[in-house]
This record gives structure tokens, sequence and C-alpha cells, in this order.
């Protein structure tokens, strides 16, 4: 959802069209005649955006009072993989895999929405970006950058099952359905339709088909935002333009006729209209979205621990067999008088089998050595990240993404790091002058 789509932006020198304008009338249109209410909101370029990335926004028309809807749109436009299953596309893979998941028949469908012009969705596929947000999708040089951290392990891991999935499924369909699935179904076309389909989808609790006809669903951003694995979401058309802002009061209302979003702050006239993704660190925004916020309060770091374990002897073994277990993720957080930087399960892992204070050394030997990764790009990734100019000309943003991703990390890892001194400098005040202090007197 960090891209959307306008006819018109209002700037201080008046109104500048944005990239691909009709392709979005188009759309507009054809929600509209489905009975979607969009006349308080334009889609437009967001000022500072590059072309090539499309980051685009949704924009008040004329200002909105707090509690008003800011857009309605009829379920028959909301994207699900039950609507997917109904397509031609949808039957035709049930067919051929009928065990076959849902994530894959939504994906198939929005390539097919984008390749066919026929398709009933291809409105709403030829007005989203050309270029999927997502990092699996980015060119091998940028993902490069992304080496040797959680985020790069993980864009790694996600562009391998995607590989897989695709290989296990298109060359059967080609095979078993070529007026449908043409040789146009490639491998960067489904890189696509998932970056759309991950980066731009809702609850599926905003879709309403199967639904007894008085389903009501409703959240708002003042509450804890859903992960996205409430089944495989939905898409909604047009909304999905929203760009994110933090702390954004915004309400989500579903029934079986419409989609409803409504402003619980008020909108002035021209202002952008922002969407709440929920308080997600850096590294989902990222996986998820393709972009990442400076100086993020809500950044984590993904710690992993190596630890030995020894299983219970057998008749066959005498001896007890040692081997290594990975635990984690357990998530860091910045330093904020909301929350604390370690999760309590990273001090039972630690100190289990423990003596004295010594998994708190061990930690804090172990987060300096991930910070110093860090720290040796922290004058490159604060300046670029900051908008730093290159001397070769125009930094691509999605250097700037990663730049603010590694400036989080780093940032974590300090405050962290701090935390713990502090911790193993009141302990060692506390113990004295005995040796080492009980496991009791460390944090919970």
């Amino acid at each position: 959802m960090r891209s959307g789509v306008a006819v018109l932006l209002l700037t201080a020198g008046g109104f500048r069209v944005c990239p691909n304008p009709r392709s979005v009338q188009a759309l507009r249109e054809h929600l509209e005649r489905q009975g979607a209410e969009l006349t308080r909101l334009r889609v437009a370029a967001v000022d500072g955006s590059s072309h090539a990335r499309e980051e685009r926004g949704v924009f008040a028309a004329s200002a909105i009072s707090t509690g008003e809807v800011l857009a309605q749109v009829p379920q028959s436009c909301v994207w699900s993989a039950a609507s997917a299953r109904q397509s031609a596309y949808g039957q035709a893979f049930a067919e051929v895999f009928p065990e076959g998941k849902d994530k894959m028949v939504f994906l198939l469908d929005l390539m097919a929405a984008r390749l066919d012009e026929k398709h009933p969705r291809h409105a709403y596929a030829s007005a989203l970006p050309k270029q999927p947000p997502t990092p699996m999708a980015w060119p091998e040089n940028l993902r490069t950058m992304l080496s040797g951290t959680n985020l790069g392990a993980a864009v790694a891991e996600e562009r391998e099952e995607l590989e897989k999935d695709f290989a296990s499924v298109m060359p059967k369909l080609q095979s078993a359905r070529p007026e449908l699935f043409s040789k146009d179904f490639t491998f960067e076309v489904f890189l696509w339709a998932h970056g759309m389909w991950f980066s731009r989808r809702y609850p599926t609790a905003l879709g309403a088909i199967d639904q007894p006809k008085d389903y009501r669903w409703q959240r708002s951003s003042e509450e804890e935002m859903e992960e996205e694995s409430d089944g495989e979401g939905v898409l909604v058309p047009f909304m999905d333009f929203t760009n994110h802002r933090s702390g954004t009061k915004i309400v989500w209302q579903a029934d079986v006729e419409k989609v409803s979003f409504i402003t619980n702050e008020g909108v002035p006239a021209a202002a952008e209209v922002f969407n709440h993704y929920g308080d997600k660190s850096n590294e989902d925004l990222m996986l998820i979205h393709g972009f990442a916020l400076l100086d993020n309060l809500y950044d984590t770091y993904g710690l992993w621990l190596t630890v030995k374990v020894s299983d219970e002897p057998t008749a066959k073994r005498r001896r007890r067999a040692v081997r290594t277990e990975r635990l984690g993720p357990f998530h860091l957080r910045r330093s904020d008088a909301r929350w604390k930087e370690f999760p309590s399960e990273l001090w039972q892992a630690l100190s289990a089998g423990s003596a004295g204070n010594e998994h708190l050394r061990s930690l804090s030997q172990l987060l300096r050595e991930r910070l110093e990764d860090f720290q040796a790009t922290q004058t490159r990734d604060r300046h670029f990240a900051a908008g730093g100019a290159a001397e070769a000309g125009d930094v691509d943003v999605r250097i700037r993404y990663i730049a603010r991703y590694r400036d989080g990390q780093r940032q974590v890892l300090q405050d962290c790091t701090k935390a713990l001194e502090e911790m193993l400098a009141k302990v060692s005040q506390e113990a004295a002058p005995a040796e080492a202090a009980p496991v009791s007197a460390l944090p919970e």
C-alpha cells in the first residue's frame, strides 16, 4: 500500500498531473459504476517522489470532518482468494491442482488480470504500479545490499519459496490449459503479482463472500493491528492507494454490501489521506511493503541464539548426546518508556543452565559484535537515510530505505547494549563484595 495513483495534485504552484492518469481514471469510473463512493478523494503523485518509483497517495478533494466516511467500495469489487477461485483462471487451476492453495490461485488471478484485457479486474490491475515494491522483486544488486542482515535472509528465503512455487505450478498449467496460461505468464509477472498482493492486502474479514446478511466487522487504528496471517487477505481497489502514517486514526468497516473507511481525526482540503498499516518495525515494513521510515520508534532487532542441548540417554546410548539448537527470534526494541528493550523469553532462554550473571555478559558481548557491522556503515547509512545526495546524482529511493533499515538496526542494538551495560553495572554494585549475584536478581 506504499503507492497510489491520482489524476491531479494540488501544490503551491497549482495542479500537477501524476503518472498514468488514464488507467487511474478508468479504474475510478469502473468502481463508481459498481456503486463505489469516491467523490471525496483524489489520487496523486506524492511531493518529492520519483517517477520511476510511482510513489503516490490519496488526497482530500475537500475538507473531511472527524467521523465522516472517506470512501466506500462495494463488496463486488473486493478481491479475495474466494472470488479468484470463481474466475476462469481460478477454475482452471482447481482442475489441474484440486488441492491448490488459496495464495497461489490469488496470485495467478492477479497475473491474469494484468495480462488479459478481458479479465473483469483488468482496470484495477492496470492502475497498479508496474514495478512491485517488495524486495523479493528488487534487482540483485539491491538485494545484495541487505546481505548479512535478518531482512536479507528473510528476502532470500521468501524469493526461493516463490521460485519453487512458480516452477511447481506454471509448467503444468501451461501444458494443460495453454489457451489461458500463455508464455506471458512469466516469473517476473509472478513476482509482480506477489508484490501487489503481499503489500496491499487488508484483513480477510473485510471481504464478505459467503457471510450471513447481518455480517458486520469493524476495527479502528487505535486497536492493535492484526497480522496478515488471518487467511490470504483481500484487496480493496482505490483505498489500497493510501500511504501509511503511524498514529493515523481511521476505522475500517465491512458488511455484506460494502467496505467503508471512516476518519477519526478529520482531513483538511488537499491534504493527504493516510492509512495505518500497524506500528511495524522497518524490517516488517520493508519485507511487506518495500519502504522504511526514518528513526522508526517501533524498530526491532531479531536476535537468534545458538545453544547446546543435551538429549536424554537411551538404552542404546548410555551417554547424553549434545546437539545445537537455534532459538528465536527474540525481538529487541528501541529504548522507550512504553516497553522493555528485552523480551522476558530471552532472559528465560539465557538463564537456563547458566550460573550467576554470565549470560548477561555473554549477551552483551554478542550484541557488541552484531553492532559492529552496522557501525561500520553508520555515516553512510545516516547520510542516505536522511535524504543526503550522492556524488553521481539521484539516489534510488530503495537505497534510502535500505539505509533507514540498517540505521534502525544500529539504533536498536545501541540502545540495548547501553541498557545491558547499565544492568551489569547495577548487578556488580549490588553483588559486591560477593563474587556473583544470584539469577533471581536479574531482569524478568
